[in-house]
């Protein structure tokens, strides 16, 4: 049997090497707001992606209008059109679902430079709403604002009567259309049927669709139901077209 020559062996594993160097990993993209690695993502929200991304500069975003689809030589694709980018590292990138995405598979890509580092895929639905949380505690207190905009929790309650902001993704499309990583040039609604339920009292939202200021995220305005038994740390929760979200809970002064 002939022995294969050293420099062959060099090249062998050197070929070997540089192969798995150009192999993109894997990549995993979930909810921002329920991190339900389960749960779809809609057109125009926030997401997650998890992964190997190689050497990067933990990077934020310094300008809202618009966002940039490039961060620290880093670009994220789904369905092969650029996303706006609030943050990426070498592990998380997080980003916002650009507007146009078909629903179905859609494929995720990651690019470090001109290098392809991590591949996926994620489901896309119309809308798949999931509220954002301020903590990992079973009731799940809500990232809310009061009436007079303080931040709800348990020693600065809303009143009922008055008006309670949620903070969501996953409320779909809206009218009019906001543009891919910019916030809306005009109140923009959702076109989606958009409820809301504080304690067991399904309500009807004053406002439902895109903030004013933040692209990807879905603003609701509810009035809180004026009955006596809504006090205390009380559970909510929006449903899209049917469609429930993750449970929350707001505080309401007794």
């Amino acid at each position: 049997m002939k022995i294969p020559s050293k420099r062959f062996l060099v090249l062998a594993a050197l070929s070997a090497a540089l192969m798995t160097a150009q192999t993109p990993g894997a990549v995993t993209v979930i909810n921002y707001s329920n991190l339900d690695v389960k749960a779809p993502i809609a057109p125009g929200s926030i997401a997650s992606a998890y992964g190997s991304f190689g050497s990067v500069t933990t990077t934020a975003l310094s300008s809202l209008n618009p966002m940039p689809t490039t961060l620290a030589n880093v670009r994220l694709t789904v369905g092969g059109v650029n996303a706006p980018l609030y943050f990426v590292s070498a592990n998380q990138i997080n980003f916002v679902v650009p507007v146009g995405t078909a629903t179905g598979s859609a494929p995720v890509e990651v690019i470090n430079g001109t290098t392809t580092v991590a591949r996926g895929t994620v489901n896309i639905y119309d809308f798949w709403p999931a509220l954002a949380t301020a903590g990992i505690e079973a009731t799940r207190p809500a990232i809310a604002q009061n009436q007079d905009f303080g931040i709800n929790n348990r020693t600065t309650r809303a009143r009922r009567g008055e008006v309670i902001q949620l903070y969501a993704t996953g409320c779909g499309l809206t009218n009019p259309r906001v543009n891919d990583g910019a916030p809306p040039a005009q109140l923009s609604r959702a076109i989606a049927d958009v409820k809301v339920t504080i304690s067991v009292i399904e309500v009807t939202p004053q406002f439902a669709g895109a903030h004013p200021q933040f692209p990807g995220i879905c603003q609701i305005n509810a009035v809180i139901p004026n009955q006596s038994f809504v006090s205390g740390q009380v559970p909510v929760l929006v449903t899209v077209n049917g469609i429930a979200s993750n449970a929350v809970s707001i505080w309401v002064a007794e």
